[in-house]
């Protein structure tokens, strides 16, 4: 697996140097498969780089959002969005498309910053953001380097994430694919029901809160009257709270993550879950 990890911004204007920070912590840990890079800004050029491999992941600041980070997967479209850089990664795609004739796996990682002025250094509550999404995309090369070895397993296991968090969903799946599991996905519980009917998964991951307070509770329930027996997760933002007021056994639940997630958790549980170990 050929991974491709760019990081883009100008370290001269305080958290925009966030992209290239990344670059600079990754450059020595010497990761197999992973090629880095690092630029100002993306350019019409790299487009030549980014089809030799098979993912591309970009790294950058984020103007927008409450952090620590988003991760959003690109595709390839005419136009300059996402980022105040020259050229955006949607345009460097399309390229990579009428030119190359291949599109490669991209997804681009958005660190929240917030000072933008001239100067060095990073502020302080953007140095938080970077140390939480440092560590999410040091796990995510970790499982590309053993994706490999995950593709040869015939019985490749198939993930469903219902959540109305477009961000959230986003960052568990290009974990949970890079560790070898097909993912779906569904942003409510009547979107989670016809794709679970039609890709049979061999776990569901639900969020607690969504259309009602109760919503995913319900739908575990729902699930289980209608004969799935693959595992499901709950997924809660509430604490303490979840664990007190729900009985997972009862609801026939095989656990509940807390988010923020923990990928690393969240990874190891399935796999044990699925006896994949």
């Amino acid at each position: 697996m050929s991974v491709l990890l760019y990081g883009f911004g100008n370290p001269g204007r305080q958290d925009d140097g966030l992209g290239p920070l990344v670059i600079e912590e990754i450059e020595g840990r010497n990761i197999p498969g992973v090629t880095i890079d690092v630029n100002y800004q993306l350019q019409i050029e790299d487009a030549a780089e980014m089809v030799k491999h098979e993912v591309v992941i970009l790294v950058d600041a984020s103007v927008k959002g409450t952090g620590p980070f988003t991760v959003q997967k690109v595709k390839p479209e005419r136009s300059i969005g996402y980022t105040s850089h020259a050229v955006g990664p949607q345009s460097i795609l399309a390229i990579c498309k009428d030119v190359f004739g291949k599109v490669p796996e991209t997804w681009i990682i958005g660190i929240r910053g917030y000072e933008f002025e001239f100067g060095e250094g990073i502020s302080k509550r953007a140095k938080t953001n970077f140390d939480k999404a440092l560590e999410f995309i040091i796990i995510l090369l970790s499982e590309y380097k053993g994706r490999k070895m995950a593709e040869k397993n015939v019985d490749k296991k198939t993930i469903l994430i219902i959540d109305d968090d477009a961000d959230l969903r986003a960052s568990m799946r290009i974990v949970l694919e890079a560790s070898g599991f097909s993912v779906g996905e569904a942003a409510d519980g009547e979107e989670g029901t016809k794709i679970a009917e039609r890709i049979k998964p061999d776990a569901i991951i639900v969020d607690l809160m969504m259309e009602t307070i109760d919503a995913g509770s319900k739908l575990s329930t729902y699930f289980k009257e209608k004969g799935f027996d693959c595992p499901i997760f709950l997924l809660s933002s509430a604490g303490d709270t979840v664990r007190y007021n729900i009985d997972a056994r009862e609801l026939g639940l095989a656990g509940i993550f807390q988010k923020p997630i923990d990928h690393k958790v969240l990874i190891n549980t399935l796999k044990k879950q699925l006896k994949m170990e």
